[in-house]
């Protein structure tokens, strides 16, 4: 079994691709990279990553920063949320079921923001993990190849 939780715990850095469809508007085509620090309190994770995204269009340089709260809630059951609008305002965001099957974690409903539609896959990697977002709207479609390592 793919043990996401402890995989989560080694994380230091990450690599991403931003890859819109045909549909999307936003423009987000790029990659960035990072650093990321972790706290861990009891069987919640906070997942801080510092960095930067580059934009494929033009070389434009985004600084980010971001935070993930990770819960583990039984050994193939883990809840994501974003402390976007901060720690005390947590939105969660789904939660990752294992698939012996594939050996991957899944969320189990996608979530919804406004009309945006998230969901995430989660596979083990050759340096940590890989996580892939889909965001669907009317407006988006967006595809995160997400590598996290140690």
């Amino acid at each position: 079994m793919f043990d996401l939780w402890s995989a989560l715990q080694s994380i230091r850095q990450y690599k991403y691709e931003s890859k819109p469809g045909e549909k999307s508007v936003m423009g987000w085509a790029g990659e960035g990279q990072g650093s990321v620090s972790l706290r861990l309190e009891k069987d919640t994770l906070f997942f801080t990553e510092t960095g930067q995204f580059v934009l494929a269009q033009n070389g434009h340089k985004v600084e980010t920063n971001n935070e993930f709260i990770w819960q583990k809630l039984t050994d193939t059951r883990i809840r994501l949320l974003h402390s976007r609008f901060g720690r005390d305002k947590q939105v969660e965001l789904f939660e990752l079921i294992y698939h012996s099957e594939s050996d991957s974690w899944e969320s189990e409903q996608a979530h919804l923001c406004g009309d945006d539609i998230y969901s995430g896959r989660v596979i083990k990697g050759e340096q940590g993990i890989e996580f892939f977002w889909s965001i669907t709207g009317p407006r988006k479609q967006e595809n995160l190849d997400y590598r996290y390592s140690r």
